[in-house]
């Protein structure tokens, strides 16, 4: 199987790796679909950690899981 790039980004030309070390994720996720997660985990992370509220950050986290899930589908995957 040809490696691909998972995350929302690489239609932008953001690749896995680059969306990773970015982020200092593990690069064991590049390629993989748990790229999206881990990003969706750590801005959720990110934004409570600069002071937003749960109920806020919770809202944004779902948002991003929503938009996942939709490429996802739009990608076939």
């Amino acid at each position: 199987m040809a490696y691909r790039d998972y995350n929302v980004m690489s239609a932008q030309g953001i690749t896995d790796v680059e969306m990773l070390k970015a982020n200092d994720g593990p690069e064991k996720y590049a390629g993989t679909p748990r790229v999206n997660t881990f990003m969706v985990n750590k801005v959720y992370q990110d934004n409570l950690k600069a002071g937003m509220s749960k109920n806020e950050a919770n809202v944004r986290r779902i948002e991003a899981q929503r938009l996942v899930k939709e490429v996802k589908g739009w990608r076939g995957y």
